[in-house]
């Protein structure tokens, strides 16, 4: 069975799980910063999941200055 083209670009390109990545880092970001912090949570547990370098700058607690 052939793969879905979005798969065999994604198997090509190296980069594109960085990306995907990225892209929950800004949506995580998003989130906790309207206070949705139950909903983002799904999402850093997706991060850890793939291992990927960027779950570490999202699970570290921000420190409040306030």
């Amino acid at each position: 069975m052939a793969m879905p083209r979005e798969q065999e670009e994604a198997a090509r390109d190296p980069s594109a799980d960085q990306r995907t990545s990225n892209e929950l880092v800004r949506l995580i970001r998003k989130l906790r910063w309207i206070g949705m912090d139950e909903e983002a949570q799904p999402l850093v547990e997706e991060l850890v999941r793939r291992g990927t370098a960027s779950a570490v700058t999202v699970i570290t607690p921000s420190r409040e200055t306030d």
